[in-house]
């Protein structure tokens, strides 16, 4: 994988990302949901530890309660599918990405396909125009030996007569 192919995955994971996220704020349905297994503190059992039994006092022996795991555990036929369009959301993120991909483009200097088929006429062009000119040169350079024997030819002609007068 090129490095632009692998950045532009990693923009599109991001992108996703972004949009997941957002989805989420903007769904408080399902954002409470969520917010009801998720436990208010990092620790479970640290307001037992620091003795504020309040929250948690159902927690005291695993056995006559469930388990934590069980109470953490999201089931997906809790959540409510009804709001969840795929098509919404691939629309969205359609739309996102044609919005930002020119920012995108333009800030990180990246190449499109018209800018390649662009430096492609232009290397053609260039390509063309050396051979063009190493034609030219070739021509020259044969034309040149053939001015230069034409007037050396002509210099010792010239010679000869003025050794000719000289005698």
């Amino acid at each position: 994988m090129d490095a632009i192919e692998a950045v532009a995955v990693v923009i599109l994971i991001i992108a996703i990302l972004v949009l997941v996220y957002y989805y989420l704020l903007n769904t408080p349905k399902t954002m409470d949901k969520i917010k009801s297994y998720v436990p208010t503190s990092a620790d479970a059992h640290m307001n037992e530890i620091l003795g504020k039994n309040d929250e948690y006092g159902d927690l005291k022996k695993e056995k006559d309660s469930e388990s934590m795991t069980k109470r953490i555990k999201v089931k997906l036929n809790d959540i409510d599918m009804s709001s969840i369009n795929t098509d919404a959301f691939s629309n969205k993120l359609d739309a996102f990405l044609d919005e930002k991909s020119d920012e995108l483009i333009k800030d990180w200097s990246l190449a499109t396909t018209n800018d390649l088929e662009e430096l492609e006429a232009k290397f053609l062009e260039t390509t063309n125009s050396v051979d063009a000119l190493d034609k030219d040169y070739q021509e020259f350079k044969k034309s040149s030996k053939e001015f230069q024997e034409a007037t050396e030819e002509k210099l010792n002609d010239i010679d000869k007569r003025i050794e000719a007068l000289e005698k």
